[in-house]
């Protein structure tokens, strides 16, 4: 199995311990991917010049994760400001997310046919900008293998159902962060697209919608908390990496939940400090 996640790399300020820590949507996967067990995983991004980016390779190295596709770019590496409160729960302050070079970043050819080589690409939604690179890989019928797309918070959707409808048929597994209510409003989608749906609940656990069918799977109890960044990012690799490898959706559940629990226990989405 090849997995490519094109997407955000971004160095995560943690305001109130004063530590950074590598991370992104897209990094974040990519390493839990690999983590998983996936034979060959590729990130597609960029980082900037400064000291920061320079020190993001190493670590993907470590990780055993693909980074000959991760652009350097003249400039500063994007970053998000992070509040860790009470309970793992954390918080991004409003202005607090700087896209710097990752506004800039554009897919060439070579990238795209980079990303042609493997069998599942996983890409994202940003609610940041209006229009930016990884959205076009979603939807480029160039590609042949399997496509999943996380679409962030619903909270941060103005048109979200219709944006999602409109790329449905085309996705193997769409990503939702969301509650009830989103899943009451997804679930008649579900009926007439042939991939999944899966609604990301936070501490209140999964499901997953397919063809009008609920399959759900709680949180994994973790004693003592620290920090839920990435949770979700890695809940999503464990689901992908053993939905694709078995085709048992409760089984991916499972494994995401898993995956997710190990993540809440230490600071950083894979504690890898810069």
């Amino acid at each position: 199995m090849k997995i490519v996640s094109a997407g955000e790399i971004t160095i995560d300020h943690y305001l109130d311990q004063g530590v950074s820590f590598v991370g992104g949507i897209s990094l974040n996967f990519a390493v839990h991917a690999k983590r998983c067990g996936t034979d060959t995983v590729s990130l597609v991004s960029c980082v900037g010049t400064d000291e920061a980016g320079t020190r993001i390779f190493r670590p993907l190295t470590d990780e055993g994760v693909d980074a000959s596709h991760v652009t350097i770019l003249n400039g500063k590496t994007a970053t998000c400001d992070i509040h860790v409160q009470n309970y793992a729960e954390r918080s991004y302050p409003s202005g607090g997310y700087h896209l710097n070079v990752l506004a800039d970043f554009q897919l060439s050819e070579a990238d795209l046919a980079f990303i042609g080589q493997h069998d599942i690409l996983v890409s994202m939604v940003d609610h940041s900008q209006s229009a930016v690179f990884f959205n076009r890989v979603s939807t480029d019928t160039a590609f042949a293998g399997k496509r999943v797309v996380d679409f962030g918070d619903w909270s941060d959707y103005r048109d979200g159902y219709n944006r999602l409808l409109s790329c449905a048929d085309k996705l193997d597994i769409a990503f939702v962060s969301g509650s009830q209510a989103t899943i009451d409003r997804l679930r008649p989608l579900s009926i007439d697209v042939r991939g999944l749906i899966v609604v990301t609940l936070g501490a209140a656990g999964s499901v997953a919608l397919h063809q009008g069918r609920l399959l759900s799977q709680g949180a994994i109890p973790v004693s003592n908390p620290v920090d839920s960044t990435g949770c979700g990012d890695a809940f999503q690799a464990a689901f992908t990496v053993h939905y694709f490898r078995t085709g048992d959706i409760n089984e991916a559940l499972y494994k995401g939940a898993v995956q997710a629990a190990l993540v809440l226990q230490h600071y950083g989405s894979f504690s890898q400090i810069v």
